[in-house]
């Protein structure tokens, strides 16, 4: 390899390797610019270290991909296609009904047109990145389902995009060794999450957020058994965590450390019910009618996590189809019992009107460049801190199961767990090491808190049903019988 001299070059004397002086200038300017960032601090880089030790087992993942069943992958969409196909009958019926012909739910300009115009609905403008405009996306079409007339027609639409989401998953190009790949980014959101899209030969599909339904169709190899190990309620106990450690207030995460937050949460909310010292007796009571189709237990858990992140009244009472007076009445009795989360938020806004920076329980530091005044900055940053905290401790768990367990093949990581397989003779001597990689303890202010995992155990991806997912996963517990059924063709749901 020549040596070039960049001090004595002209561009007129530029040499005959331009390419070379040109990617030879790049990487040393960039030498230089990071020499000149560590002169600045003496601290070490932990998010930018963190970051190069994941490198390893997400390379692996990505390397293996996940084994297909292709007799279950081509009966999910004769199944999904039959379900889109009456759906579309029942739309265009509910159509002609208004305007006598059928309706695309996958057009915006004829959507605009048959609810603005035949069905007279005001016109819903929406505002994104400055720009005004009449959207025909799902927050739109959830405003428009108030609308008494419009509502079986909005959930038909609805309902047709969720499957064919499904279905385009499903028709997703999967490699020739019958394994579907993703491409991780570690360094691709601001949180620290990880991010994943398709492979980088086109094939696979970002397979963080694939829909239980379809879950089935992921495998493991022959002789392997598949485990995932989820954190429990990760992001509420960090919530906790953070109320405990800033204003020393430990109700929150004493709830979440109860065993079942969202029953003592509804014992805190409404004290008047019927309560006993027996468990069982009272998650039954909480599970008992609240209003509609939701339970006692339902409005803490979906109205909890909407309040954690500073949902507003009206926002979630139209996301959970209730009126905006009893989210109202909920957040009043929420707040009472948890006095430290509002205050939380209060903090976090504090921050950004003084520093505009965060930094989690984990050292990881993030500047806001947002608006401090700005509710959707705000909301960005409460939300931050736990979402952070859940993704470096499932990435750390990941790392530490990657180093310590060889026996041990990664195959996904979707933000709260983490799945893999091993030799199904091992099962039991590796589900409690992985756990124990998993369970990281995090201290302060005299306290510690672990986040349990809990471990399932199948040969698809998919939950566990006698009859109609045999090899599905089944919550782990020692000695638990594995018995891999032949691939069986059962109806999704």
């Amino acid at each position: 390899m020549p040596l070039i001299d960049t001090s004595l070059i002209t561009p007129e004397a530029m040499p005959a390797a331009k390419r070379q002086v040109y990617n030879g200038l790049d990487c040393m300017l960039t030498l230089e610019v990071f020499e000149e960032i560590q002169r600045l601090t003496n601290a070490e880089p932990l998010a930018y270290n963190f970051a190069r030790a994941l490198q390893g087992p997400i390379l692996e993942i990505m390397l293996r991909g996940f084994a297909v069943d292709k007799n279950e992958r081509a009966n999910g969409l004769f199944k999904l296609k039959g379900r889109i196909a009456h759906l579309q009958t029942l739309l265009d019926r509910l159509a002609h009904a208004v305007w006598d012909k059928p309706l695309n739910p996958r057009s915006p300009l004829q959507l605009q047109h048959f609810f603005y115009h035949a069905m007279a609905i005001p016109e819903i403008w929406t505002s994104k990145k400055g720009e005004r405009k009449l959207s025909m996306d799902r927050d739109t079409l959830e405003k428009l389902d108030l609308h008494l007339y419009a509502r079986p027609i909005v959930a038909t639409i609805l309902a047709i995009r969720g499957i064919a989401k499904q279905i385009e998953v499903l028709e997703t190009e999967v490699s020739a060794d019958g394994r579907m790949r993703t491409s991780y980014n570690i360094g691709g959101t601001e949180t620290g999450r990880l991010s994943s899209s398709a492979a980088s030969d086109g094939t696979g599909s970002n397979l963080q957020n694939i829909e239980p339904a379809l879950r089935r169709m992921f495998i493991s190899d022959p002789g392997q058994a598949l485990i995932v190990i989820d954190l429990e309620q990760a992001e509420s106990r960090e919530v906790g965590w953070l109320c405990g450690t800033i204003f020393n207030d430990w109700t929150y995460l004493n709830a979440c450390e109860d065993g079942d937050l969202h029953t003592t949460t509804c014992k805190l909310i409404w004290p008047k019910l019927p309560w006993t010292a027996d468990p069982r007796a009272n998650k039954a009571l909480a599970e008992q009618n609240f209003y509609r189709h939701y339970s006692y237990r339902d409005m803490s858990k979906r109205g909890g996590h909407g309040s954690n992140y500073y949902g507003k009244p009206f926002t979630m009472a139209r996301h959970l189809k209730v009126p905006a007076s009893l989210m109202v009445d909920f957040q009043n009795r929420y707040f009472a019992a948890f006095p430290a989360i509002p205050l939380w938020h209060r903090w976090v806004a504090s921050q950004l009107q003084t520093t505009s920076t965060l930094t989690t329980p984990w050292g990881r530091e993030r500047q806001f460049f947002g608006r401090a005044s700005d509710d959707t900055t705000l909301r960005e940053a409460i939300a931050y801190s736990p979402q952070s905290a859940t993704a470096d401790r499932t990435n750390l768990g990941l790392l530490k199961i990657w180093q310590s367990l060889p026996q041990v093949q990664l195959l996904a990581q979707t933000h709260d767990s983490v799945t893999f397989q091993c030799p199904q003779s091992m099962v039991d001597e590796v589900v409690p090491q992985a756990l124990a990689c998993m369970e990281i303890p995090i201290s302060a202010a005299g306290r510690t808190m672990i986040v349990p995992g809990e471990a399932k155990v199948g040969f698809n991806w998919a939950y566990w049903h006698e009859k109609t997912n045999p090899n599905g996963l089944k919550k782990w517990k020692p000695g638990l019988a594995l018995s891999r059924m032949d691939s069986l063709s059962h109806p999704l749901g």
